[in-house]
């Protein structure tokens, strides 16, 4: 009988403990929950974007987006989106949580709801004429995301700004520059964006040699070191296109400019470039064919 009466005084005092701190207890569990929530749905979230890039990437036998060969376009921007609305949607999750556990929160705080939307609608509508930029920020980049025109991963160049896009928020995106500077730049403030990752890429290479040369043998000797480059393991993957010289791009004095082409695997360009260069430089050395760079100075050393 005795040992009853403990059972009883303290399931008393736990039912008195419950009914005092109710709300805080419920207060606590709601930011629990949210929490748990926000960490359960962003880590789904980035799962599926996760399987979903590995499995395009994998079906395509690729380390990287921009080696996609078949459908290259569409499995590479299918890749690219994917991570940018995950991004965006993690963002996304958080906010609709938070205001979520805010609302239950202040029910719980007997807070007049309606009241309290009323006069934040009120607010909102005050705010609004001071906050034109941030409604500008938030509006183009979801346009931004849902139009493609740019990615997560993708190089970019906006305004003088040139780099790899690391992030594209609700407001403000984040553009990671080649020399590792990290630049925040508003949505709103984006009215020009150049996106070196769709489509396809193209190397442009001018070549300036002694005018005094056939220039119809070293044309024939640049498009051979070109195609047999391009044939390699490294650079063949790289490449949608054979190389193409569009002839005479300029002469001046003693110097003349070949200009040679070809298209390239998004993000490619570049790569493709310097080892033409190399490539050309090479062969040109195995021909005897004199380069601008190795001419003789004129008198006085100018060039």
């Amino acid at each position: 009988m005795e040992g009853d009466g403990v059972e009883e005084a303290v399931g008393n005092a736990f039912h008195d403990f419950l009914t005092t701190y109710q709300v805080p207890l419920t207060i606590a569990l709601i930011v629990i929950v949210a929490v748990l929530l926000n960490w359960l749905l962003r880590k789904l979230l980035m799962r599926t974007v996760t399987h979903v890039v590995r499995g395009v990437k994998k079906a395509q036998d690729v380390d990287t987006t921009s080696e996609m060969r078949a459908a290259p376009y569409v499995s590479a921007r299918a890749v690219q989106r994917t991570r940018t609305l995950g991004t965006v949607g993690r963002a996304v999750i958080t906010w609709a949580i938070v205001v979520i556990a805010l609302i239950l929160i202040l029910s719980q705080l007997n807070v007049d709801l309606g009241a309290l939307l009323t006069s934040a609608g009120i607010v909102a509508a005050g705010l609004a004429f001071g906050a034109q930029n941030i409604v500008k920020d938030i509006l183009n980049g979801v346009f931004m995301v849902f139009e493609d025109q740019l990615g997560v991963g993708d190089v970019v160049t906006i305004g003088t700004v040139s780099g790899t896009v690391e992030d594209v928020g609700i407001r403000v995106t984040q553009v990671r520059a080649i020399d590792g500077t990290l630049w925040f730049i508003r949505n709103g403030e984006i009215l020009t964006l150049g996106n070196a990752s769709q489509g396809w890429g193209q190397a442009v290479i001018d070549v300036t040699v002694d005018a005094r040369q056939d220039l119809a043998r070293v044309t024939e000797v640049t498009l051979d070191a070109a195609k047999e480059l391009l044939r390699s393991e490294r650079y063949a993957r790289k490449v949608t296109g054979s190389p193409e010289l569009l002839g005479l791009e300029s002469i001046y004095g003693d110097r003349a400019t070949l200009r040679l082409t070809v298209r390239t695997r998004p993000e490619a360009q570049w790569e493709v470039q310097r080892g033409i260069r190399a490539e050309l430089r090479r062969k040109f050395r195995e021909n005897d064919i004199t380069l601008a760079d190795e001419l003789p100075k004129p008198p006085g050393g100018a060039a």
